[in-house]
């Protein structure tokens, strides 16, 4: 059983006692009856290869609350497409498959990158959650939207029902939640978390001095998540970066768009499991390094924005203060592993910090030659201003693909 200590800035909904799966569902079939509940999965095709992707299929035909389900389908030929579109055929819930390599939405997408809008021809998973995101707001119905991966090897329909309740209770007023869960096996996995994310947070206060930005995204228990919910209203004004700091630009988004008395962290899950990246130094500019770089720099950003000043200086403090704070971390893991009798190889633990701080120094220099960087892709709001009539344009690219047969 999970603790109930409540600390940070925003709240802390544990999973506590022995609520069955089937009341938190019942509860929420009666909820959705004034408000709709959307479930988005950024997938790429070649997930729909492996198994987990087969699982989730098959647990969300005994969801029943839900709305829509929506699938953001990148890197997929019109066959792939169409074979995706075939495995959802026959779900008792209605599921559009946004196919964002066909000609349709290319050529909106090259309508808003001519009209001006940066980060457009980036892509990733980042971008996939924007269009996403952006399709569900087009159905004027829509009030909550939940997103998860692909890849969850152990995934349970709990996952979306635990995402969705605090944002659509009638008596909660939460705008915005964030899925937690543990990472463990028979070892400790999360390593951008457990030694890069936290470390650089502490690291960066121990330098600069606290502020209430970098308390909020230290209250967060799994800030790097791919499961979070919000409410249409939110979701409206949200940008979204196209890069791997997708997580901390969509929570920063949310800390200057709400307050923290609606933002709420639900535990989703005791323990996930997904598939795991190797990281090593020889591909620096790939994978899980190229993941915290971009994660980094997208803190940095942020920060300066906020009028914190960056300078070569304090830039090389903070590594030495990463070096610090994540040595210390690594101490904190060993001991959590031997009373859990788990595996911890304090070696590999110390070669995963020496990369990142490889990557840290790679943000640095980047961050300075470049301050900007990938520029955050827009919010919806900004593009129906520009485009009044983007979004009916969109819902009909979306629904004339998903009528091919």
């Amino acid at each position: 059983m999970a603790d109930f200590f409540q600390n940070g800035v925003i709240t802390t909904l544990h999973n506590v006692g022995n609520r069955s799966l089937e009341a938190m569902e019942e509860e929420l079939s009666e909820f959705s009856k004034r408000r709709t509940m959307t479930l988005i999965i950024p997938a790429l095709y070649s997930e729909f290869q492996n198994k987990p992707i087969f699982k989730i299929l098959d647990e969300l035909k005994k969801v029943n609350y839900l709305y829509k389900i929506v699938i953001g389908l990148d890197k997929a030929s019109k066959e792939e497409f169409l074979y995706v579109k075939s495995l959802v055929a026959n779900f008792p819930t209605k599921v559009d498959v946004i196919w964002n390599d066909g000609d349709r939405i290319k050529a909106l997408l090259q309508k808003l990158d001519d009209a001006g809008f940066r980060g457009i021809d980036y892509s990733g998973k980042g971008r996939n959650v924007w269009l996403s995101t952006g399709y569900v707001l087009t159905d004027v119905n829509a009030y909550a939207i939940a997103f998860h991966d692909a890849d969850i090897i152990n995934y349970t329909r709990e996952i979306p029902a635990r995402l969705l309740y605090p944002v659509v209770h009638p008596a909660l007023d939460f705008e915005f939640n964030k899925g937690y869960y543990a990472r463990v096996t028979g070892k400790l996995h999360g390593r951008v978390m457990r030694l890069f994310f936290t470390p650089l947070i502490k690291a960066i206060e121990r330098t600069l001095g606290k502020s209430d930005y970098l308390e909020y995204m230290d209250s967060f228990r799994y800030s790097l998540s791919g499961e979070f919910a919000f409410i249409r209203s939110l979701a409206r004004g949200i940008r979204i970066s196209p890069t791997w700091g997708l997580e901390v630009s969509t929570l920063s988004e949310v800390y200057n768009n709400t307050s923290t008395n609606r933002i709420c962290q639900t535990e989703i899950m005791e323990s996930y499991e997904h598939k795991h990246q190797n990281m090593t130094k020889e591909y620096i500019d790939q994978g899980i390094l190229k993941m915290a770089s971009e994660i980094a720099q997208a803190i940095f950003r942020e920060m300066s924005q906020q009028g914190v000043i960056f300078t070569p200086s304090n830039l090389k403090t903070i590594t030495s203060a990463y070096h610090r704070e994540s040595r210390l971390a690594i101490a904190k893991y060993n001991a959590l592993s031997k009373i859990n009798g788990l595996s911890y190889l304090r070696q590999m633990e110390f070669e995963a910090i020496s990369a990142f701080e490889e990557t840290l120094e790679i943000a640095h220099q980047t961050f300075l030659e470049d301050p900007m960087g990938v520029s955050v892709l827009p919010a919806w709001t900004a593009v129906r201003s520009v485009f009044p009539e983007f979004s009916e344009e969109f819902q009909k690219a979306v629904e004339d693909d998903n009528k091919m047969i």
